[in-house]
């Protein structure tokens, strides 16, 4: 039977899960790329015309474009998957189609609850099993997959294999201003470095890294407080000395403490891990 489905495509996701993808999800070659569904099944695509399009741009052009991030694996009994975080606009365009579409529950009104998810392995629990895995393998020697939606597609499968029939832009949401953001550890060896290299890259975050010791790789300085829009500091002693130094500076400038101790050496895994949650917590980034 032709069916359609709306999904957001994650070229950014391609790297890391297109042989997976093609060894454990059929879709994948059926001409089906890395996407999270919106949702699935719609209608015969023989009977979508400029009335349904337009219904369709209505309700997620409520949604504008957003940034989100592919870090965790889950896990649903026969599929493994990598779950976006924020969650929440995939699951609000979701619920504006299927208010405007009642006909076309989520998954056909199988399941109580919407999940985002970008499927990798599905239809076998050994195969989700060895996928899951390698994801995990994967993610941590790569590190979390950065990705825009700015689009749904609309795609359409009247013989075997899928094919875009209209594409849906999403309004843009007003530009975010880039922070300089400053890491301070003690000496400036591994955890503030490894800070810096993480979040250097972030489009929203211009980063630089010091410690507050005598003896640091490069010590913490005027320039480097008055530069910083944030101060992020590893350990409430390194808040202690910022302020015992640069208090007048720091009358009106944010610091946080992660509470990340001197246990970890230079781009640590589990360092990593942490900065990207802590972090992105305080920021109000992915």
């Amino acid at each position: 039977m032709a069916i359609s489905a709306f999904a957001v495509k994650v070229p950014a996701a391609e790297h890391l899960v297109a042989d997976l993808r093609h060894r454990y999800d059929a879709t994948a070659v059926q001409g089906v790329p890395a996407h999270i569904t919106v949702l699935v099944p719609f209608m015969d695509p023989a009977l979508i015309g400029a009335e349904v399009l337009q219904r369709a741009q209505q309700a997620l052009s409520r949604t504008p474009a957003f940034d989100f991030t592919l870090r965790e694996v889950g896990r649903f009994p026969e599929t493994a998957y990598l779950a976006p975080e924020p969650a929440a606009p995939f699951i609000e365009m979701t619920l504006a189609l299927a208010e405007a579409f009642p006909e076309f529950p989520p998954y056909g009104g199988e399941h109580d609850s919407v999940v985002p998810h970008l499927s990798v392995a599905h239809g076998s629990a050994a195969d989700a099993d060895a996928a899951a895995i390698e994801l995990q393998s994967r993610l941590i020697a790569s590190g979390a997959v950065r990705a825009a939606c700015t689009e749904v597609t609309l795609m359409e499968n009247s013989s075997s294999n899928w094919r875009d029939m209209h594409v849906f832009q999403l309004t843009q949401a007003p530009e975010r201003p880039m922070r300089n953001v400053l890491f301070i550890c003690s000496r400036n060896q591994w955890r503030s470095p490894t800070a810096e290299q993480l979040w250097r890259r972030h489009p929203l975050v211009s980063a630089r890294s010091a410690g507050t010791s005598p003896n640091a790789r490069h010590r913490v300085s005027i320039d480097d407080i008055e530069w910083a829009d944030v101060i992020l500091v590893m350990e409430e002693k390194h808040k202690s000395r910022l302020m015992a130094e640069f208090s007048r500076m720091l009358a009106h400038k944010p610091v946080h403490v992660l509470d990340i101790p001197d246990e970890y050496k230079y781009m640590d895994p589990e360092l990593i891990e942490e900065l990207q949650r802590s972090v992105g917590s305080i920021l109000e980034i992915d």
